[in-house]
């Protein structure tokens, strides 16, 4: 890829790096509003993930950041791909190579609760078929985008502890206020201000919509085809709501039970047996993720 810059197009100093279902969509909406801060329309570059937008090279990273007005102090990107690690590699070391500088934000979940949410959200995209206690063990993507201090370690090959700030889901729901003055002051922009999107959760399990294989297909052919837009979703969404045969389904439907598609059967829960054996598996992360979280840390009584 060639790396000749064009000096006149800025690039981000500061990228959120995740974690999946953990509250990057609510904190990019938290973030966009405020005066200092420019962030483009579309959430999820997937830049420095070879399999993604690598290829189209850095002018096109560039120009998604030309609109940005000239009293901008941070401007930055969310992108979850870039700490599912081993899936996507490198996504470090990329990043430190066009912009060492730059402030990195990770949110991370109860990890558990981020693999439930992660399998429905694949069962709602039509992309999951297996029962929720085979799929989350069987397929690895599950453990390993909880596995926080393993995407931490990427980074930290690469760039100095100070430059990464960690936020907890948790945190961001129950003291969003507080939690975003310090998201703000580590970016060196006004901590004081109250973004109007700040009383909304966005992306909530309840607000998506669930998807048949060949929908969920036609969608990630359209994302990779046109990366270029996350709006590709919408597109779908629209064309699956004007015809019956394609179905598409509220998940609030699905969890009260009003759906009898098959795939209402696999929305079951974790009973304690599964929790367990997924906190056994994922207890040697959380003692290690205690290294680079604060004090107040309770390693989400996992660890």
């Amino acid at each position: 890829m060639s790396q000749t810059p064009s000096l006149h197009k800025p690039l981000p100093n500061f990228v959120v790096v995740g974690a999946m279902k953990a509250g990057t969509t609510s904190l990019y909406h938290y973030l966009r509003p405020h005066p200092q801060v420019f962030m483009p329309k579309i959430k999820e570059l997937d830049f420095f993930a070879e399999e993604m937008n690598w290829a189209r090279g850095l002018d096109w990273y560039r120009h998604q950041f030309a609109p940005a007005p000239r009293d901008a102090v941070a401007l930055g990107e969310a992108s979850t791909v870039y700490t599912k690690f081993p899936r996507y590699k490198g996504v470090a070391e990329r990043m430190a190579r066009v912009i060492p500088d730059v402030r990195l934000i990770y949110v991370v979940r109860h990890p558990i609760d981020r693999i439930r949410s992660h399998y429905e959200h694949r069962v709602a995209s039509g992309a999951e078929t297996a029962p929720m206690e085979i799929a989350v063990f069987d397929n690895p993507i599950y453990l390993d985008y909880s596995k926080y201090a393993l995407q931490v370690e990427q980074y930290l090959q690469h760039f100095p502890r100070e430059q990464l700030l960690i936020v907890s889901s948790e945190e961001l729901r129950q003291h969003r206020e507080s939690t975003m003055r310090r998201v703000y002051g580590f970016l060196a922009v006004d901590p004081d201000y109250v973004a109007p999107t700040l009383t909304r959760e966005f992306y909530k399990t309840g607000q998506r919509r669930t998807y048949s294989p060949v929908v969920w297909s036609i969608r990630q052919t359209l994302k990779h085809r046109f990366p270029q837009t996350k709006r590709a979703k919408e597109l779908v969404d629209s064309l699956a709501s004007r015809r019956r045969r394609v179905p598409v389904r509220s998940v609030a439907t699905v969890d009260a039970g009003l759906d009898q598609s098959p795939s209402a059967d696999r929305r079951q829960r974790l009973s304690d047996e599964a929790r367990l054996a997924l906190a056994d598996l994922l207890r040697d992360d959380v003692c290690q993720l205690r290294n680079y979280m604060g004090d107040t840390f309770d390693g989400w009584g996992i660890a």
